[in-house]
């Protein structure tokens, strides 16, 4: 067997199959990397042209929907007009002359109107008027000016309710006045001649939104939505108060149909979106998968924390100060809009992933095409490489094995040597190469001698970090103080040894302390402002506790431990020494957002003292510091509450704020 057959390259590990390899890699990760930049350069672009589209549908779309509140709207101001011109404009006698031509007593003790008004009748303008009902109630006392008013108003609702009761959008128009009277065109309902006497129409719903309690800016006002189970219509209330001489003297009323708004709240929306639509206060008006319990609380589902998503949707919209416009949450982009009038969000919810997808189809078209280039790239490049590369390799390994078997009249004749490329330089260095030998055993004598010398300083450095390792068990990291591993591992340590010392009485004292409303500044502030409460807190107690024998803990989230033995302990010494750190805290200055200062820092604190005998647990120690913690939060927080026990039956306690 020959040198060049005995040094053969499997086909797995030629340089050829390496080159082509690893350029393959190398050209599929820069492929990669443009087709991703490619993907969010054209979702930059996709993004812009859809927000523009989003802002403009739902903008147009905010006016269609608004037109039919609009236009209720519209229909009070020309009824208010109206009424405000003939009460200023027709004598009294001539609107008091008219109250019998409309209204009749019942036996009940109401006034009503007569039931032509309802059926029918034949003017002489050769006109059929009706269509409306009329009731005042019991007790009500008819004053020429109540007989002028009433009959003016129902000459009004005469003129204009069957006109738009007639569109199919409204299904009655009323007026009401707050001396219990109400005239009004219900469609296809004779409705005030059936109340019941007693009826007090002030105190419905639909006439008192509006009064000058619930309305003192006198302005039309918007019911919430309701589903009416009977009529099983969507409907909301619209009311207009008619003030005259700064007197309210009549409210008008209208109840419009919703199921054209909710179908197309829930139908019309873009293809593979959504639209919702509530009110400011978080009412659910039309929600596609919620329209069965929407319907179920009679259009009274509130938006809360039970439905995290809506719940972000509501929040990001409302906070929003434009009538119309995109904002976004983590999944989709929300186009709204203010409908005017009862003042409604609707909102278009449009996944990110549509855009996403469009923008994928894009990326995956440009990675087609640049594989399509690599592929006839790396054809060319297998052909070079074989004629360039390989052929002179393969024979300069077959020099190189016979030089190896001693054959060194080969490197001379060789014509690899003449050449002028790389490989002939490569000849040329290997016949120099058996007089390097020595030199560079030297040079590998000198490096390895430097290699010991790295190793030690390597060790040198492994040990300052080991060191470095065991303090982090033992120490909080946010706080600098010993953490609860240390605090279960050195308190009962120091017992023990007190309980040794059977010629000196020591006294353990152990205080727990815990942040006043930690919860609350970590949920307004945040956990960085969190962090650094812990942190600031940590620096005072190590200040203010730093005799020998003196330990401070982190026990965890907002609980802190200190711990030490004394000789003696004087009750006022340790009031004081209590008092001085609860000012202490008082006094840290820690910031909130954009620099606004937080609510005061305060702590509640239990301390126990406890002669340090022999048998003194952790357990029993901490459990008398935490019951004095709890006292101490129970009586109002930023306090400390101390316990001596100088023997089971003598008991010392007090409050130190």
């Amino acid at each position: 067997m020959t040198a060049e057959q005995n040094d053969a390259v499997p086909p797995c590990a030629s340089l050829r199959a390496q080159i082509v390899l690893r350029g393959t890699l190398r050209s599929l990760v820069i492929a990669a990397l443009l087709c991703a930049v490619s993907y969010y350069h054209v979702a930059g672009m996709l993004e812009d042209d859809l927000l523009e589209q989003l802002e403009q549908y739902i903008g147009e779309r905010g006016l269609r929907e608004a037109q039919l509140f609009t236009q209720t709207e519209r229909h009070h101001l020309a009824v208010e007009q109206q009424l405000l011109q003939q009460l200023q404009g027709v004598p009294l006698a001539t609107g008091a002359a008219l109250f019998d031509d409309y209204f009749e007593p019942w036996p009940d003790g109401t006034w009503r109107t007569r039931k032509g008004w309802y059926d029918g009748l034949l003017f002489k303008d050769g006109l059929v008027h009706g269509g409306f009902t009329g009731f005042i109630g019991q007790d009500v006392q008819l004053t020429p000016e109540l007989r002028h008013r009433t009959a003016l108003m129902a000459a009004l609702l005469e003129w204009f309710g069957t006109a738009w009761t007639a569109t199919g959008q409204y299904i009655n128009y009323y007026l009401s006045a707050p001396e219990n009277l109400l005239i009004g065109e219900f469609v296809g309902v004779p409705y005030l001649h059936q109340v019941p006497a007693d009826t007090y129409f002030p105190g419905e719903i639909f006439v008192a939104l509006a009064n000058e309690r619930q309305n003192p800016e006198r302005r039309t006002v918007w019911s919430h939505f309701y589903f009416d189970r009977t009529a099983e219509m969507w409907m909301v209330s619209s009311l207009r108060p008619v003030y005259f001489r700064d007197r309210l003297v009549a409210t008008l009323g209208q109840d419009i149909l919703l199921d054209d708004f909710m179908q197309r709240t829930l139908g019309d929306a873009l293809d593979g979106t959504g639209n919702i639509a509530f009110a400011e206060d978080g009412t659910l008006i039309a929600y596609e998968p919620m329209l069965q319990d929407i319907q179920a609380a009679d259009g009274a589902l509130r938006i809360d924390g039970r439905h995290p998503r809506l719940q972000r949707i509501f929040d990001a919209v409302v906070s929003q100060r434009r009538h119309s416009g995109v904002t976004e949450i983590d999944d989709a982009f929300l186009a709204y809009t203010r409908v005017d009038g009862p003042g409604w969000f609707l909102v278009n919810i449009y996944p990110k992933s549509l855009l996403q997808n469009k923008a994928l189809g894009a990326a995956a078209i440009i990675l087609g095409i640049a594989l399509l280039g690599l592929l006839s790239e790396f054809a060319v490049l297998w052909l070079l490489i074989e004629r360039h590369v390989l052929a002179p390799l393969r024979r300069f390994i077959g020099l190189t094995g016979r030089v190896g078997q001693g054959d060194f009249s080969e490197l001379g004749g060789s014509e690899l040597a003449t050449r002028g490329d790389e490989f002939g330089l490569l000849a040329r260095r290997f016949r120099a190469t058996a007089s390097e030998l020595d030199s560079s055993r030297q040079a590998l004598l000198a490096a390895n001698r430097d290699l010991d010398a790295l190793v030690a300083a390597r060790t040198e450095a492994l040990t300052e970090a080991n060191e470095q390792l065991a303090k982090l068990a033992t120490t909080d990291e946010l706080s600098g103080l010993y953490n609860r591993r240390q605090f279960q591992t050195l308190v009962p340590a120091e017992l023990a040894r007190a309980g040794r010392l059977a010629s000196t009485r020591l006294w353990a004292t152990l205080a727990i302390l815990d942040i006043d409303y930690f919860k609350q500044i970590n949920d307004s502030y945040g956990h960085a402002v969190g962090d650094e409460v812990i942190r600031r807190i940590g620096q005072c107690l190590n200040q203010t506790h730093r005799r020998a024998g003196d330990f401070c803990f982190r026990l965890g989230g907002e609980e802190f431990a200190l711990f030490t033995l004394a000789e003696q302990v004087e009750p006022t010494a340790l009031a004081q020494a209590a008092a001085q750190l609860l000012e202490a805290i008082r006094g840290l200055a820690v910031r909130g957002h954009e620099g606004a200062p937080l609510q005061r820092l305060t702590v509640s604190a239990g301390v126990v003292c406890v002669p340090a005998e022999a048998g003194l647990s952790l357990e029993r120690l901490y459990k008398l510091a935490d019951d004095a913690l709890y006292a101490a939060k129970a009586g109002g927080r930023d306090q400390a509450r101390l316990v001596l026990l100088a023997e089971p039956s003598a008991r010392l306690e007090f409050c130190v704020r």
